[in-house]
């Protein structure tokens, strides 16, 4: 599976909202990111020039092996402090309770199967206090199984907010993808602005 082997859009989403992250006093914080892949949503928070989103440190999470190893490639490419960045494989749901606590969970288009929501969820809420944060950056891309209730079907992202509930984790704000005059030419260069037609990035958190 190489899912995790390319960029998907949520985090060219993030990359593009991440200073607006800034009010939401995540700076110098613990990070876990679910499902890095290549690492690209973590390395844009550890490389951004706003102390008020840089974290202290941060531990990159994927169940593929191959995909944590161009996660740490791309880390070294970058000149990351060894001190402030960790890999780990890690399942969603089975090893949660294996996992450390962070101040932050960090996830960037993940939930392409909505399948994933529960282990997702499960996971996120064991790896964050109360009062932790959950940065969902949500592209609507997901694919539909046998048996999804219909809510899934009709709306997607009102969907995800009301089963995060049942988890502890309540939807504090949404940020939108900007008009396409807004996008910087460095996202538009690699994707149109159609791209984040019904995204955003929605940050929860944890009572």
């Amino acid at each position: 599976d190489a899912t995790g082997h390319c960029v998907w859009t949520g985090a060219f989403l993030l990359i593009q909202c991440l200073h607006e992250l800034a009010e939401f006093d995540i700076g110098n914080k613990r990070v876990i990111e679910f499902g890095c892949g290549t690492g690209i949503g973590g390395l844009a928070m550890m490389l951004v020039n706003n102390s008020s989103i840089v974290p202290s440190n941060i531990c990159f999470t994927d169940n593929d092996p191959d995909a944590l190893k161009v996660c740490e490639r791309n880390c070294e490419l970058n000149n990351l402090p060894e001190t402030s960045y960790s890999t780990r494989e890690l399942s969603w749901g089975e090893d949660a309770d294996q996992t450390d606590v962070f101040d932050i969970a960090l996830a960037t288009d993940v939930l392409y199967d909505v399948d994933l929501i529960e282990p997702l969820f499960t996971t996120v809420s064991r790896c964050i206090p109360s009062k932790g944060i959950f940065i969902l950056s949500h592209i609507p891309r997901a694919c539909y199984n046998e048996g999804n209730p219909p809510e899934a079907v009709e709306d997607l992202e009102k969907y995800i907010i009301d089963q995060a509930v049942n988890y502890n984790l309540h939807l504090e704000a949404i940020i939108r993808p900007p008009k396409e005059d807004g996008l910087t030419p460095e996202i538009s260069d690699w994707c149109p602005v159609t791209s984040f037609v019904g995204g955003g990035i929605l940050l929860f958190r944890r009572s």
